[in-house]
């Protein structure tokens, strides 16, 4: 009896051993796990054994947000939370600062943290701060600027750039600067030019960020992410000049004048307006070169589009998107007369305009273009309606495509079952200039 009981605990013990493999594991392993929750959320994991008590402190990743889910009690204020957590951090060298929370006090204190942050050779710092009127943005310290080991920078929300004479950040790689405030045009312009390696840049502006021009010129820049939401009167200026940039995504509601100097190498751009207008007239004429394209607009005004003919707008154009609001479908025939090349085409009305049963005008292109004699092979439209422009289109791409591979059409939601059978029928019977076209409707 007392041998089978001994042999039981003996069993458990060695069962209890095995079942915490994590444990076990080299600390280098537990800090990569600890990296994928926030610091609050790692400082918990202490209580779990005398192994797990200190681990937490070497985590070269510190995550410091002041959410109702990572929130401290009561008892125990962000600012001492955070005091605390940089005392007791021992890394030397920090692969990620983040620091994310809501201003009630002076911003002076948060300075101590970037300087803490930046003296531990940083790679990436992420601040976001979101305060009320009656606190000042916070301008961030000097020496950021000059930070040999920074490759990540991300701005957002409370922060005003103030940049120095002297700007030097030789490794910084992506940057990101969402609905701040700025000292002045001189500091944007400033922080670009000492940013010698930059290769991505997130750039949302907003009313009464203290700027109205933003020069980006910048030769390693690869991809871009332009927003402006800004609304008044006051004219604002774009100007690009980045020779290697290969992906553009460009949001603007707001009358902003364009000079694309150089973007010779762009291959996918996404391109977001409310109105489309004579002044993006330069922004189409730069996306020629681009393989993938996508525009979204819900309106479009007259345009001065004889400047374009017989010139071929989009050469190397495979790809194009088009969502499309209440009207502006006319310039589909254009865009495919611009497009000699263009293989696949994916039309979409705009989330905002779905199944409101509007009609839009559409008029085909006088003459059949010549991507559709020769090159495009896919075609997708999505939220169709069973609306009279709609049908139109169709049938004249089923009938002008002649080697087109696929007719995909997606159906709107709301359209009752016997509605999409009567819809198939039509579709089935419209004339198909490709024998090996073949259409599907979901």
């Amino acid at each position: 009896m007392a041998n089978s009981v001994n042999q039981e605990i003996n069993v458990n013990s060695k069962h209890k051993k095995s079942s915490d493999r994590i444990s076990q594991l080299p600390d280098v392993l537990i800090h990569h796990i600890l990296s994928f929750l926030s610091t609050k959320e790692a400082m918990a994991t202490s209580i779990l054994s005398k192994r797990w008590l200190w681990v937490w402190t070497s985590v070269p990743i510190l995550d410091l947000q002041d959410t109702p889910f990572c929130r401290t009690d009561p008892n125990l204020r962000f600012r001492q939370f955070v005091d605390h957590v940089l005392i007791l951090n021992k890394t030397v060298s920090l692969d990620k600062f983040c620091l994310k929370f809501n201003l009630v006090d002076h911003p002076s204190y948060v300075k101590t943290w970037f300087w803490d942050a930046v003296s531990r050779d940083v790679k990436e710092l992420d601040i976001s701060i979101h305060g009320t009127e009656s606190f000042p943005f916070l301008k961030l310290p000097f020496a950021l600027f000059t930070a040999k080991t920074l490759h990540v920078l991300k701005l957002s929300h409370g922060v005003e750039l103030h940049v120095p004479g002297t700007v030097s950040l030789p490794c910084l790689k992506v940057l990101n600067l969402v609905w701040i405030k700025y000292t002045n045009d001189e500091s944007v312009s400033r922080l670009f030019a000492g940013c010698y390696v930059l290769q991505e840049l997130v750039l949302h502006k907003q009313a009464g960020d203290n700027t109205t021009f933003s020069t980006i010129s910048i030769p390693t820049l690869k991809t871009l992410f332009v927003r402006f939401a800004t609304t008044g009167r006051c004219r604002h200026k774009l100007k690009i000049n980045a020779p290697v940039l290969k992906q553009l995504n460009l949001e603007d509601n707001l009358t902003l004048e364009f000079d694309l100097e150089d973007v010779s190498s762009l291959v996918e751009a996404n391109v977001t307006v409310s109105w489309l207008e004579n002044r993006h007239i330069p922004l189409l004429k730069a996306l020629s070169n681009a393989k993938f394209v996508s525009f979204h607009w819900d309106w479009y005004a007259e345009m001065k589009w004889r400047n374009f003919r017989p010139y071929r707008l989009f050469l190397n154009l495979v790809q194009m998107e088009l969502h499309v609001g209440y009207g502006g479908w006319d310039l589909l025939s254009l865009f495919l007369e611009f497009s000699d090349h263009l293989e696949v085409l994916v039309l979409a009305k705009n989330d905002n305009c779905r199944g409101l049963g509007f009609e839009c005008s559409w008029k085909p292109p006088k003459y059949v273009p010549e991507c559709l004699l020769s090159s495009l092979s896919m075609v997708y439209f999505k939220g169709f309606e069973d609306l009279t422009y709609q049908l139109s289109m169709v049938k004249y791409i089923l009938k002008n495509a002649r080697v087109l591979k696929m007719m995909d059409i997606r159906s709107n939601g709301d359209l009752p079952l016997d509605s999409k059978i009567d819809l198939l029928k039509k579709l089935l019977m419209f004339p198909r200039g490709s024998k090996a076209c073949q259409l599907k409707f979901n």
